[in-house]
């Protein structure tokens, strides 16, 4: 038996204010040997004050949360884990930089509250001079491509062109989204695209309705879209795949962290 150990130096963390942070696991830095009383953590500052608002650090040290606002800055971070053999502290910075959503969302969302409450009074619309005055940023890119997203699955061991369209009606999918089977592909693309009803969601769940049926009809696949709807597709083919004990190929699509991060927590969840 022994006290924690620091196994290697506990890397700088960076999170943008407002974004979530973690799971992230202080046991691959501070570990007792095997067999050992079970190892507690404590994470505040080194100043003595508690971690930034919105931080927690559990005692099985898991280090998680959204920084809150106002929490801008780089932290000095210390972790006391201690067992009843003994403790170690170790440290490590933590960098809060400004909120992907810059001071223009809130001028963007009272101008829409604005627009909408002249439409409901019939009212003249509010002077956009100044919207259109305004940069465009990644954020309102990438708002773009959240809000007119769509989602392409093809068979890739089908070498035939895609053939006609048929609208395709699938168990799960969203109103707001049509599917269409080409043959050696499936596609699904907003029914109405300014429709103030279509939420992410809807795009979610036509993923994996989609991914549902390329599972059925056992396709070797390559994915193109919106990162969100690739992603929800990829976790809903891996849980079938732990289901069913029959893994899809999935030719084209590299899980990145947060993927691998959803597939783990939503399989914990349906074995609790």
């Amino acid at each position: 038996m022994s006290a924690p150990v620091l196994m290697k130096v506990i890397p700088p963390q960076i999170v943008n204010e407002g974004a979530a942070f973690g799971p992230f696991d202080l046991k691959v830095y501070i570990q007792a040997a095997e067999g050992s009383p079970v190892v507690r953590f404590i994470g505040e500052c080194q100043s003595g004050e508690a971690l930034p608002k919105g931080m927690i650090c559990t005692e099985d040290g898991i280090v998680t949360g959204i920084p809150g606002k106002g929490t801008l800055g780089t932290y000095e971070v210390l972790i006391t884990a201690k067992n009843e053999e003994g403790e170690i502290k170790a440290t490590f910075t933590f960098t809060i930089k400004p909120s992907l959503s810059t001071t223009g969302t809130e001028y963007i969302d009272q101008l829409k509250t604005e627009v909408w409450d002249a439409l409901a009074k019939n009212l003249p619309i509010p002077d956009l001079a100044e919207l259109y005055d305004r940069p465009i940023t990644p954020l309102e890119i990438y708002y773009l491509f959240e809000r007119w997203g769509t989602i392409t699955i093809w068979n890739a061991l089908d070498l035939e062109p895609a053939g006609e369209k048929h609208l395709l009606k699938l168990e799960g999918a969203s109103k707001h989204y049509h599917v269409y089977d080409r043959g050696s592909s499936l596609i699904a693309c907003p029914v109405d695209l300014f429709s103030y009803e279509r939420t992410v969601e809807d795009g979610l769940q036509t993923a994996r309705a989609m991914a549902r049926e390329v599972y059925r009809r056992d396709w070797t696949i390559q994915m193109a879209g919106f990162d969100k709807f690739l992603r929800a597709a990829w976790v809903e083919i891996q849980h079938l795949g732990d289901k069913y004990g029959r893994a899809l190929e999935v030719m084209n699509y590299k899980p990145t962290i947060e993927s691998v991060k959803l597939y783990t927590v939503q399989s914990m969840m349906k074995k609790a």
